[in-house]
């Protein structure tokens, strides 16, 4: 059966094409809903439920008063909606980790050339804290920010959103994992170790000794996290 045109996607198809064209850019407010109406052939109704989908999409932004206005709400609306995808996809933990470690392993070949002072110094610090630290909560919020920080230190916008949109679900598998992991010196001397390779390999612009810590750290979780 051929596929109807909802008369909303009129609206966000022209103002799709409008941006490939490069007639609308970042900040440019958009034609009165009265004159995208006339340009489209469609209802004022129409064209204001496909704002309201570009709106939701992060695409547009309404200021009472001013009209609408291109908007450039990537990471955020992305994440929220992907998260979403991942929840109703029913994602397993192992292809949680899968995808974990090819992005973390990504972050890293990036991180080592791009990484700013500030970032590792806060990488430093959350290491200096996770190996200090006693209560398992304080453990899992600082090993969060160590891997946080190195993926936002790739500043690669795609990387960062698809992170931030598992940050839901690595939050339950990553206690959950942690709970079955095996007590003993040896195991948590492995995930010690990892992490300091990782943080130093970062800091010191060691592409090699990162990457080995981010090896070691997920060899780690498919080790004692099963």
């Amino acid at each position: 059966m051929e596929r109807t045109e909802k008369s909303y996607e009129k609206t966000v198809d022209y103002i799709k094409e409008e941006l490939l064209n490069g007639h609308l850019r970042t900040g440019d407010r958009l034609p009165s809903e009265r004159e995208l109406a006339e340009v489209l052939g469609s209802s004022r109704n129409s064209v204001r439920e496909g704002l309201r989908v570009l709106e939701n999409l992060g695409v547009v932004t309404s200021c009472h008063g001013s009209g609408n206005f291109i908007s450039l709400n990537f990471d955020e609306t992305m994440s929220e909606l992907l998260s979403f995808m991942y929840f109703l996809k029913g994602i397993r933990e192992d292809q949680v980790t899968e995808f974990r470690r090819s992005m973390e392993w990504e972050a890293m070949y990036l991180a080592v050339e791009r990484i700013t002072i500030q970032e590792k110094e806060e990488m430093l610090g959350h290491l200096e804290k996770l190996e200090a630290v006693q209560t398992e909560d304080a453990r899992v919020q600082h090993d969060k920010a160590i891997h946080e920080i190195l993926i936002a230190a790739s500043h690669n916008d795609f990387l960062i959103t698809n992170y931030k949109a598992l940050n839901n679900l690595m939050d339950r598998y990553i206690r959950s994992m942690r709970a079955r992991i095996i007590s003993g010196m040896n195991s948590h001397n492995m995930l010690a170790k990892a992490h300091r390779e990782l943080v130093e390999g970062v800091v010191e612009g060691d592409l090699e000794k990162g990457l080995h810590g981010v090896l070691e750290h997920f060899r780690y979780i498919e080790v004692y996290g099963k």
